[in-house]
């Protein structure tokens, strides 16, 4: 089964090696952008099956904003931030968000997460 991936990261070396690396795996990276608003656009025109969000990301809107409207689209949401703090564990508790992984993440947790979510 193939499995379309969204990345949203606002750093872009990050998001470069994380495509690249998801990409050896065998998933299919449809687009990377950096802000929450390109992310709700890009959800909803590309349709992937899995987000990676950071939490925080380049203009006025944060992950878990762009999680909510991201996740009523049917997509659904992993968490991939450095932001481990429990208000921010907490404030992660969106209906569609399934996971959190932190960085710097290990590119085989993240495969075993993203196996766990797509098979639900």
């Amino acid at each position: 089964m193939s499995v379309n991936i969204l990345i949203v990261e606002d750093e872009a070396i990050t998001a470069m090696d994380l495509k690249y690396s998801l990409q050896d795996l065998g998933y299919d990276v449809v687009g990377t952008v950096d802000t929450g608003q390109d992310a709700i656009d890009a959800s909803n025109e590309l349709k992937p099956d899995v987000v990676l969000m950071d939490i925080k990301l380049k203009g006025d809107m944060e992950g878990t904003e762009a999680a909510q409207s991201i996740s009523k689209l049917g997509s659904h949401v992993i968490f991939v931030s450095a932001n481990t703090d429990m208000s921010t564990i907490e404030e992660l508790n969106i209906e569609g968000t399934l996971a959190f992984v932190s960085k710097p993440f290990d590119i085989n947790q993240l495969d075993k997460t993203i196996q766990n979510v797509v098979k639900d």
